[in-house]
């Protein structure tokens, strides 16, 4: 019985998220994966390539879904979760959670990249978190605390925020 490309691919597709979860430990278990299904023989380079794109962006299309709506997984998918088999299911929720707290982490990241405390080094201009005290600071320079109220957490005035201010 022989399989049609599509077929086949749709089974690559589900392996390599199988794989993917079963590396969720490891820094990149996508890429992972990929490389498992060229180096097995698999899939050329090409196909794991184009697959695993397929699946990171439906995870990544899942996650942000499901972060930004507080909605369920059937919600993105758009039907009962009763008519996925029950393994693909469980792999593909594991790897949408593992994205999410992903992405959530790059979020916070994010986020604490644009606050800066007292100590730190930086240059151009900083406004106190706490009173809203703007520093600037033309070359690099150690940030004090505030002058105005001794507040140690800044963040980043950008040009357009500067303006209204």
């Amino acid at each position: 019985m022989s399989h049609s490309p599509e077929s086949q691919k749709s089974a690559a597709y589900e392996q390599m998220l199988a794989r993917a979860e079963a590396a969720k430990a490891q820094p990149q278990p996508l890429e992972h994966a990929k490389t498992q299904a060229v180096e097995l023989g698999e899939l050329s380079l090409d196909e794991a390539e184009k697959i695993a794109e397929y699946l990171r962006r439906d995870l990544h299309s899942a996650a942000h879904f499901l972060s930004d709506t507080e909605k369920a997984l059937a919600d993105w998918m758009r039907f009962d979760l009763e008519l996925l088999e029950d393994k693909f299911l469980t792999l593909f929720t594991g790897m949408v959670d593992h994205t999410r707290t992903e992405l959530d982490n790059l979020a916070e990241r994010a986020r604490q990249a644009t606050e800066w405390t007292s100590g730190e080094i930086t240059t151009g201009t900083l406004q106190c978190a706490n009173c809203g005290e703007v520093l600037a600071f033309y070359q690099p320079t150690h940030v004090p605390a505030c002058p105005n109220c001794g507040g140690t957490l800044f963040k980043r005035m950008l040009e357009d925020e500067s303006e209204t201010n």
